[in-house]
């Protein structure tokens, strides 16, 4: 019986010794699922940052963190600031100057956009967004003030709201043909000023997920301006471009961007037609060709380029060319309404 008490006793012991085991171990994923939602405005836009992280201390470090480079990223390359480096490079365009290795691979990646959406994507009509930005602000800001929608307007009221001679000018002499740069990290242009709203974004995407990754996370999403990058699955919605607190279609993507231009934020609309912030580099007016497009690509960067570019394309010359590339996929609304999608989109639907 001593035997029989002992080894029931000595079993009881390991039974227990599981259960703390199980309980320990159960705790600590429980821990390491909590997740951190913080949520601030940089780079022009509203930015949302979520992960799973295990520790108080080490969330709000790499919070910090993330937040610290996003600040650096929107100093750096604002259009807005004179004393930004993208500014000081435009302010003294007609000399030849050493770039640094990050503005060297955004051109980069600007250039191979560029070429993939047949001239669409083009950083050098930084004159021509400068001057759709501010008239969106002013006519919006007017609009507030007298309630007014610029439905119905004049031809010389008209000619007050937008200058056509000026953006004339300002196509004449833009063009991502006039930019020169190389390895050597040599830049030149003359008359233009270059931008990189079209990407910047995006990028600040990329480097917020690699920030998070260098610190062990491998669960997270980053949203910048809509233009988002996950580390591990998520579920995403896709907004309505015309109908508020819409999801047109919901996606579930692991480890991958998800890059939408539309011209549902910023825009005002007259005599009936809608203008918005996203241009077409031929003309120097908004384009009409669409109203919502989105890709899915491994880069957030690259993906917010080609929804720029590709937003003054026809659907069906956007499809072909998606088609092309390998590992990218799109999602359009066109102006009528009207929806397209490549072929490998429907893999990521979550239905």
């Amino acid at each position: 019986m001593r035997k029989d008490s002992q080894l029931k006793f000595s079993l009881l012991v390991i039974f227990l010794v599981g259960l703390f085991l199980i309980g320990f171990f159960e705790s600590k994923n429980i821990k390491r699922e909590k997740l951190y939602n913080e949520t601030k405005f940089y780079l022009g836009s509203i930015v949302e940052l979520k992960f799973y992280c295990s520790d108080d201390l080490k969330a709000k470090r790499i919070s910090n963190a993330i937040f610290q480079e996003l600040n650096r990223l929107e100093k750096k390359y604002s259009t807005h600031s004179k004393e930004s480096y993208l500014s000081k490079l435009n302010s003294g365009y007609e000399e030849l100057k050493t770039i640094d290795d990050e503005t060297l691979h955004l051109l980069k990646l600007c250039d191979s956009a560029y070429r993939i959406t047949r001239k669409k994507f083009d950083p050098s009509i930084g004159k021509i967004t400068n001057y759709w930005n501010n008239l969106i602000e002013q006519q919006n800001e007017i609009n507030s003030k007298s309630h007014n929608d610029f439905q119905q307007v004049d031809q010389k009221q008209k000619s007050k709201i937008f200058n056509d001679e000026l953006l004339k000018s300002f196509v004449m002499n833009s063009g991502w043909e006039k930019v020169n740069f190389a390895e050597d990290k040599k830049l030149s242009y003359q008359n233009l000023w270059l931008t990189l709203d079209g990407i910047v974004q995006g990028y600040a995407a990329d480097r917020a997920i690699s920030i998070l990754k260098s610190n062990g996370i491998n669960k997270a999403l980053v949203n910048v301006g809509g233009e988002i990058k996950v580390l591990g699955e998520w579920k995403i919605g896709i907004k309505h471009p015309r109908i508020p607190n819409e999801i047109i279609e919901k996606l579930n993507v692991k480890d991958l961007s998800v890059a939408t231009s539309g011209d549902y934020e910023k825009f005002f609309v007259f005599n009936g037609k809608r203008f918005h912030h996203i241009i077409d580099p031929e003309t120097g007016y908004p384009s009409n060709k669409n109203s919502s497009i989105t890709i899915i690509a491994k880069d957030c960067a690259f993906a917010d380029a080609l929804s720029t570019g590709f937003f003054s394309l026809e659907p069906d010359s956007i499809i072909k060319i998606i088609e092309s590339l390998k590992d990218v996929e799109a999602f359009i609304v066109d102006s009528q309404g009207k929806i397209y999608s490549s072929k490998g989109f429907e893999k990521y639907l979550w239905r």
